[in-house]
């Protein structure tokens, strides 16, 4: 997109939703690099989000949107009554916003239920729980719930998944069929659960349980070397503290099931820092209940991150870190 529409645009609106400078050059960088059809979508998700209850600077923002690009852009209205549509009902995947917080409520119920069966070593992650856990209603479309598992627990995961009917993906190791596969299709996670019948799916994120019972997050990278598929891993470590504080130990108790879950400050930590146009509303329901000193000492607190390439021989090995 022009840069030129994209900073008059960015600079119009930052005036009414205050962002740091640094992030407001983020979003000129990300924005020039999408279609302006793509830029109108995104800009108008987040004055919603924003400024919905704000008629008055509501309309001023998607009037400013529009002027991207009038000849693609609907009037202002006709943009309000389609962010409406989307957002009072959203679908996504052929299905309603009832529908998809039924499938979310059964599915924690479900798998956290049969992942205690099992012994798992787990924890729900993101957004999602620290709803559940605050007693708020879900009140956004949620394609899927995010969890933490234990690397020596997948081939226990992988059973229970495939015995519910999901199909079960663990890509840590493609061939390289499937890493051409996943070059078309992009999935989400290294490490899938797919509902077969629509777009819901578990994704899992990756780590390894340390002797003083830390966690080191492992997130996999692939690439091409001489017609081989080249697995590199990129190992997030956690000190004790750090993750006492990113983790909650305590279950949440949510009908009938009991899980562990990333803790409030963690997931509000994050958001803070990607400021997603759904991130932005997930920090304002969130605020209420941050402890402010824990955020602090996240930060005292940092993962130690280290890269580790070509790591073909640990899976023919067994070898772990």
């Amino acid at each position: 997109m022009d840069v030129i529409k994209i900073n008059n645009a960015i600079d119009a609106l930052t005036k009414l939703i205050p962002v740091p400078e640094e992030k407001k050059m983020e979003l000129i960088t990300k924005f020039s690099s999408l279609s302006e059809t793509e830029v109108i979508k995104e800009l108008s998700q987040i004055v919603y989000r924003v400024l919905g209850n704000n008629e008055e600077l509501y309309n001023y923002s998607l009037e400013v949107i529009r002027n991207i690009n009038p000849e693609i852009c609907p009037p202002v209205e006709e943009m309000k009554a389609r962010l409406n549509r989307m957002f009072s009902n959203e679908v996504e995947g052929n299905m309603s916003l009832e529908e998809n917080h039924k499938l979310v409520n059964e599915s924690i119920v479900k798998f956290t239920t049969l992942f205690n069966q099992y012994g798992i070593d787990y924890y729900i992650v993101g957004a999602l729980p620290c709803f559940l856990k605050t007693g708020q209603q879900l009140f956004r479309y949620h394609d899927d719930i995010d969890i933490m598992i234990n690397e020596d627990d997948i081939p226990k995961v992988a059973e229970i998944i495939e015995l519910s009917g999901y199909e079960f993906h663990d890509d840590r190791f493609p061939s390289i069929e499937r890493y051409q596969e996943m070059e078309q299709n992009k999935p989400p996670h290294t490490v899938l659960a797919q509902n077969p019948n629509n777009e819901f799916h578990l994704g899992f994120f990756t780590f390894r349980r340390e002797q003083d019972k830390s966690i080191t997050m492992r997130e996999y990278s692939h690439r091409l070397e001489d017609g081989m598929v080249v697995v590199d891993v990129l190992e997030r470590q956690s000190d004790p503290i750090g993750t006492s504080l990113r983790y909650d130990e305590t279950p949440t108790e949510y009908m009938g099931t009991t899980f562990r879950t990333s803790s409030l400050e963690s997931v509000y930590s994050l958001k803070a820092y990607t400021r997603r146009p759904k991130d932005i509303t997930d920090i304002q329901k969130l605020e209420p209940f941050i402890d402010k000193s824990k955020l602090e000492a996240l930060k005292q607190h940092p993962n130690h991150n280290v890269e580790f390439q070509n790591i073909e021989y640990e899976k023919k090995a067994g070898i772990h870190r």
